[in-house]
């Protein structure tokens, strides 16, 4: 008689806890996708949002009309709780906590690549990284580095800053550039020394020796200021 009673019971456990469990995952899922719909970006980054998982013996209410969601703190941040509440029962509450992450798009090496290397297509790549893993120069664009030399050697998905870069090496023929009265006016010359876009370097005037100083501004390129 006892067997007979317990395996019911049994199984209405089960199916409680089978159900609870789905109804703490839904919520959760439509807590992480409210918080996506509260978030404007661009194509140059990607946003990964996860939810905390809700502890199963927390009780959740039937809400026949729909959960109802909201910010707590009034905005996104980088950990943002959501108010979870029902109009059916309007003394529950339950908050989510959702935690985003910004992925930002940058140049990475798509092969191992040893240093003196030209940079080409086939060698380079975009790759999602998380944002706070981001320190010092890097590249959000592929065509700025096209052409340009390696200082040392990369391996397989390194991603490429500034430090490891020329745009100009020091010893090769650039074209230097200066505005003069509203005109642009070029001229040969040879770097002294090596930079990548926005660095400042010595080049030498081939035509009157001369030397200056100026900001690399492509590949090949440096703007003087007279």
């Amino acid at each position: 008689m006892l067997i007979k009673i317990a395996a019911p019971l049994l199984l209405f456990c089960f199916s409680l806890t089978a159900h609870t469990s789905e109804l703490h995952s839904q919520l959760e899922t439509e807590a992480v996708e409210f918080v996506r719909s509260q978030i404007n970006h661009d194509h140059s980054q990607k946003i990964q949002l996860s939810a905390n998982q809700l502890d199963e013996r927390v009780a959740i209410p039937e809400c026949t009309n729909g959960y109802e969601y909201s910010l707590a703190n009034g905005e996104v941040r980088r950990n943002t709780s959501v108010l979870v509440s029902c109009d059916e029962h309007t003394n529950w509450r339950l908050y989510i906590p959702v935690r985003k992450q910004v992925l930002l798009a940058v140049v990475v090496a798509a092969t191992p690549i040893q240093e003196g290397t030209a940079l080409n297509h086939s060698q380079v790549s975009l790759d999602f990284l998380p944002e706070n893993r981001l320190r010092g120069s890097y590249f959000t664009d592929l065509e700025p580095l096209l052409g340009a030399k390696l200082r040392r050697a990369l391996r397989k998905d390194q991603i490429i800053t500034g430090r490891d870069i020329c745009i100009v090496c020091k010893g090769e023929a650039v074209t230097i550039s200066a505005n003069a009265g509203g005109l642009n006016v070029t001229t040969q010359g040879t770097a002294l020394s090596s930079g990548s876009i926005g660095d400042t370097i010595k080049v030498r005037n081939n035509q009157s020796q001369r030397l200056v100083t100026g900001r690399v501004k492509a590949l090949g390129i440096v703007d003087v200021k007279l």
